[in-house]
């Protein structure tokens, strides 16, 4: 029998089987970077707050139950905007009894340039704004967290300057450094470098007083948790040892966690 005829076939059939292979995997390339540059504005299941601030307006999702809250959390996002990954957090906050401020890092750091100072000012108002919503006392204890991004974005509003009732930071999966605004390299997962940067150590003076609260997924290279070692006040390390950066899509392990941080912090510090 001859071949011949069979060898071109089977060429053409390699061909198209490598340009297939090669378009999907450009498509799967296109997509994860879209996924990592674009923000992501997934759809809030709270309400809105208009936040105005001198350098411009910022609107909170805003979630919180019909009694008087048990605690104020600023929820800071990570680099993409307001995810699933917050709503599902805000929502177990809220079950759990708390007022809930997110603040959404992309929307900030794309509509305006800030300074350490200024995006303190905001954390600060956000709370304010928070507790005049939910009718809650001066004296109900206020958190700042958030997820990797909005984890750098909280330690550095604390350091800053920060409300009285401001008991400990809630921090997800942060990174060893940080920046005041957002850049290309940062979102495709580089380490901040440069001018208007800071490191998560350099902040940790400014953190007395409070109780940190960090969570760490065992799966995941980019947080950071030697920064820790920084620290003159009490700490503890939350691990996941089987989620990624994520953690799970901040699902049921990991909020059980949450409530553990929470309880930690409240109390006293020696």
């Amino acid at each position: 029998m001859n071949q011949a005829p069979v060898l071109p076939l089977l060429r053409r059939r390699r061909r198209w089987i490598a340009y297939g292979l090669g378009g999907t995997a450009l498509a799967l390339g296109t997509w994860f970077v879209l996924h990592l540059v674009l923000p992501r504005r997934s759809p809030t299941g709270g309400i809105l707050l208009p936040l105005e601030l001198p350098n411009g307006p910022l609107n909170l999702p805003y979630y919180c139950g019909p009694d008087v809250p048990r605690g104020i959390v600023i929820l800071g996002t990570g680099d993409g905007g307001w995810s699933y990954w917050e709503e599902n957090t805000a929502k177990h906050l809220e079950a759990a009894g708390f007022a809930v401020g997110g603040w959404d890092c992309r929307k900030y750091a794309d509509s305006r340039a800030y300074t350490q100072a200024e995006l303190a000012a905001g954390f600060t108002a956000a709370v304010a704004a928070v507790r005049d919503e939910s009718d809650s006392p001066d004296e109900t204890p206020v958190w700042y967290g958030g997820w990797s991004t909005g984890a750098e974005q909280s330690i550095a509003a604390a350091a800053s300057s920060r409300p009285p009732a401001l008991r400990g930071l809630l921090l997800v999966a942060p990174g060893p450094r940080g920046r005041y605004g957002l850049t290309t390299s940062d979102l495709l997962g580089q380490t901040p470098t440069g001018p208007g940067t800071f490191s998560l150590a350099e902040m940790a003076p400014g953190l007395s007083g409070l109780r940190i609260a960090q969570f760490e997924a065992g799966l995941d290279p980019m947080d950071d948790t030697s920064w820790l070692q920084a620290l003159t006040t009490p700490y503890k390390v939350f691990g996941l040892p089987l989620k990624l950066h994520d953690m799970g899509g901040a699902g049921p392990e990991f909020q059980g966690r949450l409530d553990e941080a929470i309880a930690w912090t409240l109390q006293p510090i020696p």
